[in-house]
Protein backbone atom coordinates (compact mmCIF):
# COMPACT_ATOMS: atom_id res chain seq x y z
CA UNK A 1 0.00 0.00 0.00
CA UNK A 2 1.37 3.42 -1.06
CA UNK A 3 2.21 5.64 1.88
CA UNK A 4 1.43 8.74 0.25
CA UNK A 5 -1.25 10.54 -1.69
CA UNK A 6 -0.89 9.99 -5.57
CA UNK A 7 -3.82 9.27 -8.47
CA UNK A 8 -4.11 6.06 -7.72
CA UNK A 9 -5.08 6.07 -5.04
CA UNK A 10 -7.00 8.85 -4.62
CA UNK A 11 -8.76 7.80 -8.15
CA UNK A 12 -12.24 6.76 -5.96
CA UNK A 13 -12.37 9.99 -4.66
CA UNK A 14 -11.48 12.60 -7.70
CA UNK A 15 -14.58 13.35 -10.17
CA UNK A 16 -14.68 13.51 -14.25
CA UNK A 17 -15.13 17.00 -15.62
CA UNK A 18 -17.40 16.87 -18.57
CA UNK A 19 -17.22 18.98 -21.75
CA UNK A 20 -20.25 20.65 -22.74
CA UNK A 21 -22.25 19.04 -25.76
CA UNK A 22 -20.93 16.45 -27.65
CA UNK A 23 -18.56 16.81 -30.77
CA UNK A 24 -19.45 15.60 -34.09
CA UNK A 25 -17.04 13.58 -36.42
CA UNK A 26 -19.28 13.32 -39.25
CA UNK A 27 -19.55 15.59 -42.40
CA UNK A 28 -22.82 17.76 -41.41
CA UNK A 29 -22.98 20.48 -43.87
CA UNK A 30 -26.30 21.51 -45.75
CA UNK A 31 -25.78 23.22 -48.45
CA UNK A 32 -27.91 22.71 -50.98
CA UNK A 33 -30.80 22.72 -48.89
CA UNK A 34 -29.94 26.06 -47.91
CA UNK A 35 -29.09 27.16 -51.44
CA UNK A 36 -32.75 27.13 -52.38
CA UNK A 37 -35.36 29.95 -51.18
CA UNK A 38 -38.57 28.84 -49.95
CA UNK A 39 -41.87 29.74 -52.82
CA UNK A 40 -44.78 31.64 -50.69
CA UNK A 41 -46.79 29.37 -52.79
CA UNK A 42 -47.86 26.20 -50.97
CA UNK A 43 -48.86 22.99 -51.99
CA UNK A 44 -51.98 22.40 -49.97
CA UNK A 45 -55.17 20.55 -51.36
CA UNK A 46 -54.44 18.48 -54.36
CA UNK A 47 -51.26 19.94 -54.48
CA UNK A 48 -49.97 23.65 -55.97
CA UNK A 49 -51.06 23.68 -59.42
CA UNK A 50 -49.46 26.10 -62.11
CA UNK A 51 -49.84 26.63 -66.02
CA UNK A 52 -47.10 25.84 -68.57
CA UNK A 53 -47.10 27.51 -72.51
CA UNK A 54 -45.32 25.34 -74.44
CA UNK A 55 -45.59 27.54 -77.73
CA UNK A 56 -46.75 30.96 -78.18
CA UNK A 57 -49.69 31.69 -80.69
CA UNK A 58 -48.53 31.33 -84.00
CA UNK A 59 -51.40 33.28 -86.13
CA UNK A 60 -48.77 35.61 -87.50
CA UNK A 61 -47.35 36.10 -91.16
CA UNK A 62 -47.21 38.85 -93.91
CA UNK A 63 -49.61 38.57 -96.51
CA UNK A 64 -50.37 40.15 -99.65
CA UNK A 65 -52.90 43.04 -100.13
CA UNK A 66 -56.85 42.07 -99.27
CA UNK A 67 -55.08 37.98 -98.83
CA UNK A 68 -56.94 36.10 -96.35
CA UNK A 69 -55.56 36.83 -92.78
CA UNK A 70 -53.43 34.36 -90.98
CA UNK A 71 -55.71 31.50 -89.36
CA UNK A 72 -56.83 31.97 -85.37
CA UNK A 73 -55.08 29.34 -83.79
CA UNK A 74 -54.20 29.45 -79.81
CA UNK A 75 -50.45 28.33 -78.33
CA UNK A 76 -50.29 24.75 -76.35
CA UNK A 77 -50.95 25.28 -72.91
CA UNK A 78 -50.69 22.47 -69.99
CA UNK A 79 -50.68 22.42 -65.78
CA UNK A 80 -48.25 20.95 -63.57
CA UNK A 81 -48.46 19.75 -60.26
CA UNK A 82 -46.25 20.33 -57.28
CA UNK A 83 -46.74 17.76 -54.13
CA UNK A 84 -45.24 17.88 -50.70
CA UNK A 85 -43.31 15.11 -49.78
CA UNK A 86 -43.62 13.94 -45.91
CA UNK A 87 -40.03 13.39 -44.15
CA UNK A 88 -39.74 12.62 -40.46
CA UNK A 89 -37.73 11.96 -37.96
CA UNK A 90 -38.18 10.47 -34.18
CA UNK A 91 -37.38 10.14 -30.57
CA UNK A 92 -38.07 8.04 -27.42
CA UNK A 93 -37.74 8.29 -24.08
CA UNK A 94 -39.29 5.68 -21.42
CA UNK A 95 -40.74 6.32 -18.06
CA UNK A 96 -37.65 4.79 -15.78
CA UNK A 97 -34.96 6.98 -17.53
CA UNK A 98 -37.27 10.15 -16.97
CA UNK A 99 -37.67 9.34 -13.54
CA UNK A 100 -33.72 8.35 -12.97
CA UNK A 101 -32.80 11.81 -14.60
CA UNK A 102 -34.79 14.18 -12.06
CA UNK A 103 -32.18 13.04 -9.86
CA UNK A 104 -30.50 15.96 -12.00
CA UNK A 105 -33.07 18.39 -13.48
CA UNK A 106 -30.13 20.45 -15.46
CA UNK A 107 -28.79 17.48 -16.98
CA UNK A 108 -31.77 15.79 -17.81
CA UNK A 109 -32.86 18.90 -19.63
CA UNK A 110 -29.78 19.04 -21.05
CA UNK A 111 -29.38 15.22 -22.65
CA UNK A 112 -32.68 16.24 -24.04
CA UNK A 113 -32.40 19.33 -25.35
CA UNK A 114 -29.17 17.87 -27.16
CA UNK A 115 -31.32 14.62 -28.78
CA UNK A 116 -33.49 16.66 -29.78
CA UNK A 117 -31.83 19.55 -31.57
CA UNK A 118 -29.28 16.05 -32.66
CA UNK A 119 -32.28 14.72 -34.52
CA UNK A 120 -33.42 18.43 -35.93
CA UNK A 121 -30.07 18.29 -37.35
CA UNK A 122 -29.85 15.21 -38.74
CA UNK A 123 -33.27 15.80 -40.63
CA UNK A 124 -31.90 18.94 -42.22
CA UNK A 125 -28.81 16.90 -43.45
CA UNK A 126 -30.66 13.89 -44.83
CA UNK A 127 -32.94 16.94 -46.34
CA UNK A 128 -29.74 17.90 -48.21
CA UNK A 129 -28.76 14.21 -49.14
CA UNK A 130 -32.30 14.42 -50.84
CA UNK A 131 -31.96 17.01 -52.83
CA UNK A 132 -29.27 15.64 -54.67
CA UNK A 133 -31.18 12.58 -55.36
CA UNK A 134 -34.37 11.54 -57.67
CA UNK A 135 -36.61 10.68 -54.94
CA UNK A 136 -36.21 7.53 -54.81
CA UNK A 137 -33.13 6.79 -52.13
CA UNK A 138 -30.44 5.75 -54.29
CA UNK A 139 -27.33 5.78 -52.06
CA UNK A 140 -24.73 3.75 -53.93
CA UNK A 141 -24.04 0.79 -55.76
CA UNK A 142 -21.88 -2.32 -55.37
CA UNK A 143 -18.94 -2.91 -57.26
CA UNK A 144 -18.14 -6.59 -55.93
CA UNK A 145 -20.52 -9.39 -54.74
CA UNK A 146 -21.63 -8.97 -50.66
CA UNK A 147 -22.41 -11.98 -48.52
CA UNK A 148 -24.58 -10.74 -45.38
CA UNK A 149 -23.54 -12.27 -42.40
CA UNK A 150 -26.01 -13.46 -39.48
CA UNK A 151 -23.27 -13.80 -36.92
CA UNK A 152 -20.92 -11.27 -37.62
CA UNK A 153 -21.09 -7.93 -38.87
CA UNK A 154 -20.12 -7.80 -42.89
CA UNK A 155 -18.88 -5.14 -45.41
CA UNK A 156 -19.82 -3.97 -48.88
CA UNK A 157 -17.69 -2.17 -51.43
CA UNK A 158 -18.96 0.39 -53.16
CA UNK A 159 -15.77 1.55 -55.51
CA UNK A 160 -17.02 3.56 -58.19
CA UNK A 161 -17.44 7.28 -58.74
CA UNK A 162 -20.49 7.41 -56.34
CA UNK A 163 -18.75 5.84 -53.67
CA UNK A 164 -19.89 5.46 -50.56
CA UNK A 165 -20.71 9.75 -49.75
CA UNK A 166 -24.34 9.29 -48.69
CA UNK A 167 -23.61 6.78 -46.56
CA UNK A 168 -24.09 7.65 -43.05
CA UNK A 169 -23.57 5.73 -40.05
CA UNK A 170 -26.58 4.06 -38.52
CA UNK A 171 -28.43 4.69 -41.20
CA UNK A 172 -31.27 2.19 -42.64
CA UNK A 173 -30.65 1.03 -46.42
CA UNK A 174 -32.91 -1.65 -48.31
CA UNK A 175 -30.74 -3.70 -51.19
CA UNK A 176 -31.90 -3.36 -54.57
CA UNK A 177 -31.38 -5.23 -57.76
CA UNK A 178 -29.38 -3.35 -60.61
CA UNK A 179 -32.15 -2.10 -62.31
CA UNK A 180 -33.21 -0.91 -59.22
CA UNK A 181 -36.49 -2.24 -59.77
CA UNK A 182 -36.63 -5.06 -57.08
CA UNK A 183 -35.51 -5.47 -53.73
CA UNK A 184 -33.03 -8.34 -52.89
CA UNK A 185 -35.39 -10.22 -50.43
CA UNK A 186 -32.80 -11.87 -48.24
CA UNK A 187 -30.66 -8.45 -47.93
CA UNK A 188 -33.28 -5.57 -46.68
CA UNK A 189 -33.33 -3.18 -43.35
CA UNK A 190 -29.96 -3.22 -43.07
CA UNK A 191 -27.74 -0.59 -40.59
CA UNK A 192 -24.68 0.79 -41.53
CA UNK A 193 -22.15 0.17 -39.01
CA UNK A 194 -19.09 2.06 -40.27
CA UNK A 195 -18.54 3.82 -43.62
CA UNK A 196 -15.05 4.28 -44.87
CA UNK A 197 -14.46 6.63 -47.60
CA UNK A 198 -10.90 5.93 -48.36
CA UNK A 199 -11.61 2.07 -48.95
CA UNK A 200 -15.49 3.23 -50.20
CA UNK A 201 -15.97 0.25 -47.78
CA UNK A 202 -19.32 -0.24 -45.73
CA UNK A 203 -19.66 -2.49 -42.35
CA UNK A 204 -23.47 -3.49 -41.73
CA UNK A 205 -24.33 -4.60 -38.41
CA UNK A 206 -25.01 -8.49 -38.01
CA UNK A 207 -27.73 -9.08 -41.35
CA UNK A 208 -31.44 -10.17 -39.14
CA UNK A 209 -35.04 -9.46 -38.86
CA UNK A 210 -34.46 -6.57 -36.07
CA UNK A 211 -35.20 -3.42 -38.41
CA UNK A 212 -37.44 -5.27 -40.84
CA UNK A 213 -40.22 -5.68 -38.23
CA UNK A 214 -40.93 -2.03 -38.35
CA UNK A 215 -40.09 -1.52 -42.53
CA UNK A 216 -42.88 1.25 -43.75
CA UNK A 217 -43.39 -0.83 -46.75
CA UNK A 218 -45.66 -4.08 -45.92
CA UNK A 219 -44.11 -6.77 -48.18
CA UNK A 220 -40.46 -5.53 -47.09
CA UNK A 221 -41.41 -6.28 -43.51
CA UNK A 222 -42.40 -9.68 -45.29
CA UNK A 223 -38.99 -10.79 -45.58
CA UNK A 224 -36.26 -12.74 -44.08
CA UNK A 225 -32.98 -11.67 -44.23
CA UNK A 226 -30.04 -14.26 -44.23
CA UNK A 227 -26.52 -15.29 -45.59
CA UNK A 228 -27.35 -15.03 -49.34
CA UNK A 229 -24.76 -13.41 -51.86
CA UNK A 230 -25.82 -9.85 -53.26
CA UNK A 231 -24.61 -9.67 -56.70
CA UNK A 232 -21.99 -7.07 -57.86
CA UNK A 233 -24.37 -3.96 -59.34
CA UNK A 234 -26.87 -4.17 -56.90
CA UNK A 235 -27.63 -0.83 -55.07
CA UNK A 236 -28.49 0.18 -51.42
CA UNK A 237 -31.57 2.43 -51.11
CA UNK A 238 -32.62 4.45 -48.04
CA UNK A 239 -34.91 2.29 -46.45
CA UNK A 240 -38.32 2.72 -47.03
CA UNK A 241 -37.60 4.93 -50.29
CA UNK A 242 -38.68 2.73 -52.90
CA UNK A 243 -41.65 -0.01 -53.09
CA UNK A 244 -40.95 -3.65 -53.51
CA UNK A 245 -42.07 -3.35 -57.29
CA UNK A 246 -40.64 0.35 -58.48
CA UNK A 247 -40.78 1.77 -61.83
CA UNK A 248 -39.76 5.40 -62.77
CA UNK A 249 -43.24 6.74 -63.07
CA UNK A 250 -43.46 6.00 -59.17
CA UNK A 251 -44.82 8.58 -56.53
CA UNK A 252 -41.70 9.33 -55.00
CA UNK A 253 -41.23 9.31 -51.03
CA UNK A 254 -38.92 11.38 -50.95
CA UNK A 255 -37.76 15.09 -51.65
CA UNK A 256 -37.77 15.29 -56.02
CA UNK A 257 -34.18 16.67 -55.95
CA UNK A 258 -31.46 17.72 -58.78
CA UNK A 259 -31.28 14.34 -59.71
CA UNK A 260 -35.05 14.19 -61.01
CA UNK A 261 -35.23 17.61 -61.64
CA UNK A 262 -32.46 18.16 -64.36
CA UNK A 263 -33.62 15.19 -65.92
CA UNK A 264 -34.66 14.40 -69.54
CA UNK A 265 -37.25 11.38 -68.54
CA UNK A 266 -34.53 9.24 -68.60
CA UNK A 267 -35.05 9.40 -64.09
CA UNK A 268 -38.62 10.15 -64.13
CA UNK A 269 -40.76 9.07 -66.81
CA UNK A 270 -43.10 11.83 -65.29
CA UNK A 271 -42.32 14.85 -63.38
CA UNK A 272 -44.41 17.23 -62.02
CA UNK A 273 -47.73 15.18 -62.92
CA UNK A 274 -46.59 15.73 -66.78
CA UNK A 275 -45.86 12.73 -68.69
CA UNK A 276 -42.26 14.07 -70.29
CA UNK A 277 -42.07 12.33 -73.69
CA UNK A 278 -45.10 14.02 -74.41
CA UNK A 279 -43.77 17.47 -73.98
CA UNK A 280 -40.22 17.74 -75.04
CA UNK A 281 -40.13 20.97 -73.33
CA UNK A 282 -40.65 19.50 -69.97
CA UNK A 283 -37.60 18.27 -69.96
CA UNK A 284 -33.93 19.94 -68.70
CA UNK A 285 -30.89 19.95 -71.08
CA UNK A 286 -28.54 17.46 -71.04
CA UNK A 287 -25.06 18.31 -72.40
CA UNK A 288 -23.88 14.22 -72.08
CA UNK A 289 -20.61 11.35 -74.04
CA UNK A 290 -22.42 8.75 -73.62
CA UNK A 291 -21.62 7.42 -70.66
CA UNK A 292 -18.29 7.81 -71.10
CA UNK A 293 -16.42 10.67 -68.89
CA UNK A 294 -14.38 13.41 -70.67
CA UNK A 295 -11.90 15.90 -68.64
CA UNK A 296 -14.25 18.97 -67.96
CA UNK A 297 -13.17 22.53 -70.23
CA UNK A 298 -14.50 26.20 -70.42
CA UNK A 299 -15.97 25.31 -73.85
CA UNK A 300 -18.31 23.02 -71.90
CA UNK A 301 -19.09 25.06 -69.81
CA UNK A 302 -20.11 27.73 -71.66
CA UNK A 303 -22.03 24.95 -74.10
CA UNK A 304 -24.12 24.05 -70.84
CA UNK A 305 -24.43 28.14 -70.59
CA UNK A 306 -25.40 28.35 -74.33
CA UNK A 307 -28.27 25.57 -74.30
CA UNK A 308 -29.98 27.24 -71.45
CA UNK A 309 -29.66 30.57 -73.02
CA UNK A 310 -31.19 29.19 -76.28
CA UNK A 311 -33.72 26.90 -75.07
CA UNK A 312 -35.34 29.33 -72.93
CA UNK A 313 -34.18 32.73 -72.96
CA UNK A 314 -32.94 32.95 -69.54
CA UNK A 315 -29.25 33.12 -68.80
CA UNK A 316 -27.31 31.26 -66.13
CA UNK A 317 -26.28 33.13 -62.81
CA UNK A 318 -25.76 29.76 -60.89
CA UNK A 319 -23.24 26.59 -60.86
CA UNK A 320 -23.53 23.89 -58.64
CA UNK A 321 -20.75 21.51 -58.58
CA UNK A 322 -19.01 19.27 -56.44
CA UNK A 323 -15.01 18.83 -54.84
CA UNK A 324 -14.01 16.95 -57.60
CA UNK A 325 -15.35 19.06 -60.39
CA UNK A 326 -14.01 21.96 -58.36
CA UNK A 327 -10.63 20.89 -58.31
CA UNK A 328 -11.02 20.56 -62.13
CA UNK A 329 -12.23 23.74 -62.54
CA UNK A 330 -9.11 25.62 -60.43
CA UNK A 331 -6.65 23.54 -62.56
CA UNK A 332 -7.78 24.95 -65.74
CA UNK A 333 -7.13 28.32 -64.53
CA UNK A 334 -4.03 28.06 -62.82
CA UNK A 335 -1.89 31.28 -63.80
CA UNK A 336 -4.89 32.67 -64.71
CA UNK A 337 -6.82 35.40 -63.00
CA UNK A 338 -10.14 35.12 -63.74
CA UNK A 339 -11.44 33.23 -60.75
CA UNK A 340 -11.51 34.50 -57.22
CA UNK A 341 -10.65 32.73 -54.20
CA UNK A 342 -13.63 30.93 -52.28
CA UNK A 343 -15.44 32.70 -50.34
CA UNK A 344 -18.54 32.26 -47.75
CA UNK A 345 -21.60 33.40 -48.74
CA UNK A 346 -25.16 32.24 -47.22
CA UNK A 347 -23.28 29.42 -45.56
CA UNK A 348 -22.02 27.62 -48.59
CA UNK A 349 -18.67 28.53 -50.28
CA UNK A 350 -18.94 30.06 -53.93
CA UNK A 351 -15.95 30.78 -56.27
CA UNK A 352 -17.35 33.01 -59.75
CA UNK A 353 -17.10 31.66 -63.95
CA UNK A 354 -16.81 34.09 -66.50
CA UNK A 355 -19.73 32.86 -69.00
CA UNK A 356 -19.94 35.31 -71.20
CA UNK A 357 -23.11 37.34 -70.05
CA UNK A 358 -21.21 38.44 -67.00
CA UNK A 359 -19.65 36.55 -63.84
CA UNK A 360 -21.83 33.43 -62.76
CA UNK A 361 -21.83 32.36 -58.73
CA UNK A 362 -20.11 28.86 -58.32
CA UNK A 363 -21.44 26.84 -55.31
CA UNK A 364 -19.62 24.17 -53.93
CA UNK A 365 -21.46 20.90 -51.77
CA UNK A 366 -19.50 17.80 -51.30
CA UNK A 367 -22.60 15.76 -51.36
CA UNK A 368 -23.20 16.78 -55.26
CA UNK A 369 -23.74 14.03 -57.82
CA UNK A 370 -20.36 12.75 -59.23
CA UNK A 371 -19.00 13.92 -62.91
CA UNK A 372 -21.75 16.26 -63.07
CA UNK A 373 -22.32 19.96 -63.39
CA UNK A 374 -25.61 21.95 -62.61
CA UNK A 375 -26.12 25.33 -64.54
CA UNK A 376 -29.19 27.44 -63.54
CA UNK A 377 -30.82 30.40 -63.21
CA UNK A 378 -30.70 31.72 -59.18
CA UNK A 379 -34.83 30.96 -58.06
CA UNK A 380 -35.73 28.62 -60.31
CA UNK A 381 -35.41 25.40 -58.17
CA UNK A 382 -37.43 26.50 -54.89
CA UNK A 383 -38.66 24.91 -51.57
CA UNK A 384 -42.45 24.32 -51.47
CA UNK A 385 -43.61 23.80 -48.00
CA UNK A 386 -47.17 23.04 -46.71
CA UNK A 387 -45.85 22.82 -43.64
CA UNK A 388 -42.65 23.79 -42.01
CA UNK A 389 -40.07 22.06 -40.16
CA UNK A 390 -41.43 21.30 -36.33
CA UNK A 391 -42.60 18.71 -33.81
CA UNK A 392 -45.80 17.02 -34.10
CA UNK A 393 -47.96 18.71 -31.65
CA UNK A 394 -51.02 18.89 -32.47
CA UNK A 395 -52.58 18.22 -29.10
CA UNK A 396 -50.63 20.74 -27.42
CA UNK A 397 -47.77 18.57 -26.48
CA UNK A 398 -44.62 17.96 -27.88
CA UNK A 399 -44.38 14.20 -26.24
CA UNK A 400 -46.76 11.48 -26.74
CA UNK A 401 -47.58 8.50 -24.86
CA UNK A 402 -46.62 5.07 -26.59
CA UNK A 403 -49.97 3.44 -26.26
CA UNK A 404 -49.10 0.17 -24.01
CA UNK A 405 -45.99 1.32 -23.00
CA UNK A 406 -44.20 3.03 -20.41
CA UNK A 407 -42.47 4.94 -23.25
CA UNK A 408 -43.11 8.82 -24.76
CA UNK A 409 -42.34 9.72 -28.37
CA UNK A 410 -41.46 12.28 -30.43
CA UNK A 411 -41.56 13.13 -34.14
CA UNK A 412 -40.33 15.75 -35.95
CA UNK A 413 -41.85 16.55 -39.09
CA UNK A 414 -41.86 18.62 -42.56
CA UNK A 415 -44.06 18.55 -45.69
CA UNK A 416 -42.28 20.18 -48.16
CA UNK A 417 -40.77 19.50 -52.06
CA UNK A 418 -38.61 20.98 -54.26
CA UNK A 419 -40.29 22.27 -57.76
CA UNK A 420 -39.90 24.13 -60.79
CA UNK A 421 -41.90 25.50 -63.23
CA UNK A 422 -39.89 26.09 -65.69
CA UNK A 423 -37.31 22.92 -66.69
CA UNK A 424 -35.90 24.01 -70.06
CA UNK A 425 -33.64 27.01 -68.32
CA UNK A 426 -31.91 24.15 -66.48
CA UNK A 427 -28.65 22.28 -67.94
CA UNK A 428 -26.61 19.21 -66.64
CA UNK A 429 -23.29 19.20 -67.93
CA UNK A 430 -22.43 15.16 -67.28
CA UNK A 431 -20.36 12.35 -67.98
CA UNK A 432 -17.16 14.12 -66.55
CA UNK A 433 -13.85 12.52 -65.59
CA UNK A 434 -14.35 12.74 -61.44
CA UNK A 435 -11.17 12.92 -59.67
CA UNK A 436 -10.48 10.89 -56.69
CA UNK A 437 -9.85 12.41 -52.65
CA UNK A 438 -7.61 9.55 -51.79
Amino acid sequence: MSTYSDLTNLADLLKNVYGVGLTNQFNDEKTTYNLFSKSDRQPKGLGYVFGLRYERNQSVGGRAESAKLPTPMTGKKDQGTILPKYIYGSLRLTGPMIEAAKGDTAAFVDGLSDEMDDLYKGLVNDLNRQCHSDGFGKLGTLSAAMTPSTSATFTGTFDNDLGVKYFKEGMLVDMFNSAGSTPITTCCGQRVSIVNPATKVVTFEISGQTYLTDHPNSTIAGYTNDATEVAAASIAVHLGARDASWTSDDKAAEIVGIEGIFDDGTNLSTFENIVVASYPKWKANILSNSSVNRDLSIDLMLQACDLTRMNSGKEVNQILMGLGQRRKYANLLIGDVRFQPGTLKGGYETLTFSGGDGSVEIVIDPMCQPNKIRFMPKGVIQKYEMTPLGWGNLDGSNMHRRSGYDEFDLFLRIYTNLGTEQRNCLSSLNDLTEPSVY
